[in-house]
């Protein structure tokens, strides 16, 4: 198992603040409120939550008024790190990463629920100005309606650290069990257009360094995360017809993507799953990267759980470092596809015997 490291996220630190230093402060006054606070308080935990979930809701506040860039989020959480570190409180990051990623317990409701999740920034040693449009989708929806659904927004690390932690399953499992869940998405930035991925797979194989800097491929084969379940999952979202709900513009922009790569056959198009039992997965519809992962982790605990909730990832069009108006025009398009799918889930209860 990988362990969590953050001195190297950290380390980006100096630099990003000489190349993006109002995006990298914009919450800086938080982590200089906290610094304050730890030095006069008595619960120091106390102070540490009431920051993140200062970040998590003015992050959220900003991408619903003012421009869609999820960045600051993330440098944000990294100031709050460096604070913690500082005052040698390493023990509290648990509790920036539960309330700045919005792990927290679902709001109690009688209106159901939609589920969307995103992703850190990564691909920063390249490019410290990168976003992830991913992640800004969902925290600009987060506590917004599609819809009759109210939606709850989460952010994921791009850490393996993390995923051998379980922090999928940890954020998920209480949503899951909960009978307002009625939709879950899971999202990432991937290729050209909009892909839903059919069929994840247990497998890790991308030369994509984490945000800790590690290239799972150094590592002996196979690849595979430690985890029991199938090679390949399906996806449950109502693909098909949501399709069909879509404008021209948005279909055609759109893929029901069913690739995937097995050490016995190569690379193929998967018509079913039936066809994939009993294979071993070099690459799922999603690839072989943490976004592979997430949508797998998700549909394999859907499963051990038995629920049913409609369930899947999609991939939404990568962007190089930040483009205020591509994020914004590409938003468009992802409420359209949340609201196809939103309008096919059929929220009401089941009849009785």
């Amino acid at each position: 198992m990988i362990d969590r490291d953050l001195s190297v996220e950290l380390a980006r630190l100096p630099l990003a603040r000489e190349q993006i230093p109002s995006v990298v402060d914009r919450y800086a006054e938080i982590s200089t409120r906290l610094k304050h606070d730890l030095i006069h308080s008595t619960q120091p935990h106390r102070s540490v939550n009431e920051a993140a979930s200062s970040i998590w809701e003015e992050a959220c506040s900003d991408l619903q008024t003012h421009a869609l860039d999820d960045r600051s989020l993330y440098w944000g959480r990294l100031l709050l790190y460096e604070t913690l570190y500082d005052h040698r409180l390493e023990a509290l990051v648990p509790t920036v990463e539960k309330q700045t990623r919005n792990f927290g317990p679902q709001r109690r409701s009688s209106e159901p629920q939609a589920i969307i999740t995103g992703f850190d920034p990564f691909g920063l040693n390249t490019n410290l100005q990168q976003c992830n449009p991913s992640g800004a989708f969902a925290l600009a929806l987060n506590g917004l309606k599609i819809g009759d659904f109210h939606v709850k927004s989460m952010i994921f690390p791009v850490r393996y650290s993390d995923f051998d932690g379980f922090c999928i399953e940890n954020a998920l499992e209480p949503l899951l069990k909960s009978e307002s869940t009625a939709l879950i998405v899971t999202v990432s930035m991937g290729r050209d257009g909009f892909d839903f991925e059919r069929f994840p797979a247990k497998c890790r194989g991308a030369t994509q360094p984490d945000n800790q800097d590690i290239d799972i491929t150094q590592f002996v084969n196979p690849f595979d995360p430690p985890l029991d379940g199938p090679s390949f999952v399906e996806f449950s979202l109502p693909v098909e017809e949501a399709l069909q709900k879509m404008s021209t513009r948005s279909r055609l922009r759109t893929t029901d993507n069913r690739s995937v790569a097995t050490s016995e056959d190569g690379a193929f198009e998967a018509s079913s799953l039936s066809i994939l039992e009993g294979k071993h997965a070099i690459s799922g519809s999603g690839g072989n990267f943490l976004s592979n992962e997430i949508s797998y982790r998700t549909l394999n605990l859907q499963a051990k759980l038995g629920t049913q909730v409609p369930m899947g990832h999609v991939h939404v069009p990568r962007i190089a470092g930040y483009d205020e108006y591509q994020v914004r025009q590409d938003f468009g398009l992802f409420q359209e596809i949340l609201s196809a799918l939103v309008s096919l889930v059929d929220t009401s209860p089941p009849a009785s015997a």
